[in-house]
């Protein structure tokens, strides 16, 4: 879909917002897989925690172990926690809560998952920025389901950052039968629906007497 496609511009971050099941991952991989396939050699993928880039972004059913012709897709060598591309390629597997791993390390492209679920989320992405000094143009790719945290607002604002949106209903052709409209029901049009299905930062309390606009 349009939205799971790097936007326009010259961008250096580019900030995918959705919801649960928007094609994030899917989005994240395959972005990831074309700047290997348009010559990057050294690229990071960093999770929430070692577990969730094994599980999610590598072995996950739109990881990537599991996309892209057979013949062109990476091994994961789990003692190293790398993985390695046919063509000569590597890539580095890094956690949220240990942001003093991605000191040293130099790449020209990442893929940063699940942000606003990250132990350290402004640590480890001011450490990371420093180690995108390869190539040309070094680029970011975040892909999350928001949360009103304070580093993904101050990340929401900075210069250079592309965002782009999508909503679980979106990609209801790839989901569950009965998955959307059990959460319809259930959740209706709450703060949580808002936030974990449409992918829509929530800053304010459904109960404030004053928002923060008011103020």
């Amino acid at each position: 879909r349009e939205a799971q496609r790097p936007p326009a511009g010259d961008w250096l971050t580019w900030l995918f917002l959705g919801g649960r099941g928007a094609g994030k991952t899917h989005a994240g991989a395959e972005w990831l897989r074309a700047q290997v396939q348009a010559g990057a050699g050294r690229v990071a993928l960093i999770g929430p925690a070692f577990a969730d880039v094994r599980e999610v972004m590598l072995s996950g059913p739109s990881g990537l172990l599991n996309i892209g012709p057979e013949d062109e897709r990476p091994t994961y060598e789990a003692s190293r926690r790398r993985l390695v591309w046919p063509g000569g390629a590597v890539g580095y597997a890094f956690s949220s809560e240990d942001p003093d791993g991605l000191r040293g390390p130099q790449f020209e492209a990442a893929w940063a998952d699940e942000f606003a679920a990250w132990k350290k989320p402004q640590e480890t992405l001011d450490t990371l920025r420093f180690g995108l000094r390869l190539g040309e143009r070094p680029r970011l790719m975040v892909t999350t389901t928001p949360r009103p945290i304070p580093a993904l607002k101050a990340l929401i604002a900075a210069p250079g950052v592309a965002v782009t949106r999508a909503s679980t209903m979106e990609n209801a052709d790839h989901l569950a039968p009965g998955f959307i409209e059990a959460m319809q029901a259930q959740y209706d049009d709450s703060r949580l629906a808002r936030q974990e299905l449409d992918g829509v930062l929530i800053e304010d309390p459904e109960d404030a007497l004053w928002t923060r606009s008011m103020i």
